[in-house]
């Protein structure tokens, strides 16, 4: 009979603590934070991707995306569904940064992985973002995946992959925490704003609801991804 320890991948776990740590901290430290810098940039990709995404999901149109230097972002929509496409961005980083890391703990290479989400994002990019800042900045992470993807070995795209990942599920934290200050202010335009307009429920509400889903899916893609699948064992 085996005890609770025995089922998690306990070593895994504490690299992946350990990691965050030190991702957290480095926000923190002004100078230092410029290392983070490209990693928390991919996140306002993928969060302004996610909103298209969800618009052309929902039967919309996506039209364009712009990325600025400050890390902000804003995406141009048509039709589909305005409750998900507004609450794609937030919860869509932590989903995605979720999957990548469930891929990577069910077998993927880090190296597929990479040269993947390079190329993706090469092609997104080109086909939607209109800001010479975002297209410039775009197009140079996406060659950086595929460089890494190509060139580097384990257990250093391992490393890579795991901090674009976790990056994505913490930036998703993050933001929602900024937007969480922000929504007090009614004068500051935020996808929670939005939605306040659009449904009548307070913008802190919508926070507090993305907040849950992000902690959600961080807690299933754990479980998830970290579990020894001991059904297999007792039953050969």
């Amino acid at each position: 009979m085996s005890g609770f320890s025995d089922g998690w991948r306990w070593s895994e776990l504490a690299g992946l603590a350990a990691l965050t740590l030190v991702l957290l901290v480095a926000w923190q430290i002004p100078y230092f934070g410029l290392v983070v810098y490209p990693f928390r940039l991919f996140g306002t990709f993928v969060h302004e991707l996610s909103h298209g995404m969800a618009a052309l999901v929902t039967g919309g149109h996506f039209e364009r995306f712009t990325v600025s230097p400050d890390l902000s972002g804003l995406a141009w929509s048509a039709g589909g569904i305005r409750f998900i496409i507004s609450s794609a961005g937030y919860v869509g980083s932590a989903v995605f940064g979720g999957i990548l890391i469930l891929l990577a703990a069910r077998g993927v290479t880090a190296r597929v992985l990479l040269t993947a989400l390079g190329l993706l994002l090469g092609v997104l990019c080109l086909l939607f973002v209109r800001n010479l800042f975002g297209i410039t900045t775009g197009l140079a992470l996406s060659a950086a995946m595929v460089l890494g993807g190509l060139r580097l070995r384990p257990p250093w795209s391992d490393m890579l992959l795991l901090v674009l990942a976790l990056q994505l599920v913490l930036d998703g934290f993050n933001s929602l925490f900024t937007l969480l200050r922000l929504s007090a202010h009614s004068t500051v335009q935020t996808d929670a704003l939005s939605m306040a307009q659009a449904t009548g429920i307070p913008a802190v509400v919508w926070t507090v609801v993305w907040t849950a889903l992000s902690v959600a899916m961080l807690v299933v893609t754990l479980r998830l991804a970290y579990r020894r699948r001991t059904d297999v064992a007792r039953n050969p």
